[in-house]
């Protein structure tokens, strides 16, 4: 709530946002904050798959994916961005692969849109519940982005209804 009327957001954005401009300060500084995983993952892949993951392997470094290329069509994953969640690491990255192989335009700048599909699909998702503490904390570090109002697709973040638009939806003026 604030004075002038109500925000309302959008958890899912507001995390995309967060992680996307932590993911591009990521790609430029090339020091990424990784956590390592007690078990390895073996992940088998298609040729097309295990392609991509090539093509992008410094890129999904730089994200925190610590990846090891074991054959022409599986990787070894030691380690994930701090930023995702445990035991959807495998997925996160599978969704990734699969978005870039079937959405990617040519002409689009591949850092970029990397740093954008990553966002989404580690964002928590709309309907996770949240304490009032992760509430805060998810709010703190919007306001804290150079863009809090849009997600790097460009939707709207926060939506604000002024005490007068609430007036007027209540019959009051």
């Amino acid at each position: 709530r604030i004075s002038s009327g109500i925000m309302i957001i959008d958890q899912h954005v507001a995390h995309e946002r967060i992680l996307y401009e932590k993911a591009i300060k990521f790609q430029k500084t090339k020091i990424p904050l990784s956590q390592q995983l007690l078990f390895p993952i073996n992940i088998d892949l298609s040729p097309v798959d295990y392609a991509i993951v090539k093509e992008l392997y410094e890129d999904l470094q730089n994200l925190g994916f610590e990846i090891k290329l074991f054959s022409e069509t599986s990787i070894v994953l030691d380690g994930i961005p701090a930023d995702v969640k445990l035991g959807n690491e495998q997925n996160i990255l599978k969704e990734i692969i699969y978005d870039i192989r079937n959405n990617r335009e040519p002409n689009i700048d591949a850092k970029d849109y990397l740093a954008r599909t990553f966002a989404c699909k580690a964002a928590i998702k709309f309907g996770d519940h949240l304490s009032q503490t992760e509430m805060a904390a998810l709010i703190d570090q919007l306001f804290a982005t150079e863009m809090p109002y849009v997600c790097p697709h460009g939707r709207p973040v926060i939506i604000k209804i002024s005490v007068d638009e609430l007036d007027k939806k209540f019959g009051r003026k």
